[in-house]
């Protein structure tokens, strides 16, 4: 079983992220910010196969958890996500070592299953397989080929 390092401080986000990957068959670990996510990554980096992280972090943000990763001999691949900062900032997390970038939904707005769930296997190696097998029903998501909010780069 592949294990997922969730770092946000938005506790609604952290349970959508939980529940979606949870369903598709992923362990799930959650950190609320920066602090936790070091202490996570320290206490259990051979388990952790890819971790989603808010780059706009109180403490230690997501830049800085991205490089500090980069910079470790490891297998951890990195989405960063945001809903505030724009898409220069997503470069600038692909600079240090993020290998995707999500924008998060606005608030209220449901996750964009398909996007997320696609860009985790791909990233972690997991063959495709219709996405709807695993996960909850998609509430008013769009295609992610088509996803006004997404914001993807791969490295």
């Amino acid at each position: 079983m592949f294990t997922i390092l969730a770092v946000d401080d938005d506790p609604k986000f952290l349970d959508a992220a939980d529940h979606l990957l949870t369903a598709a068959g992923y362990q799930v670990l959650r950190a609320t910010d920066g602090n936790q996510a070091v202490d996570l990554l320290e206490k259990r980096h051979s388990e952790i196969d890819l971790i989603i992280v808010d780059l706009a972090l109180p403490g230690i943000n997501g830049f800085e958890i991205i490089g500090a990763i980069s910079r470790r001999p490891n297998r951890v691949k990195i989405i960063a996500t945001t809903s505030v900062y724009k898409d220069t900032h997503f470069e600038m997390a692909a600079t240090l070592g993020a290998h995707a970038a999500i924008r998060k939904p606005a608030e209220g707005k449901p996750l964009q299953e398909r996007e997320w769930l696609a860009t985790v296997r791909r990233l972690i190696g997991e063959p495709a397989r219709d996405l709807r097998a695993n996960a909850a029903p998609a509430q008013g998501t769009e295609d992610s080929s088509e996803s006004q909010n997404g914001t993807e780069t791969s490295h």
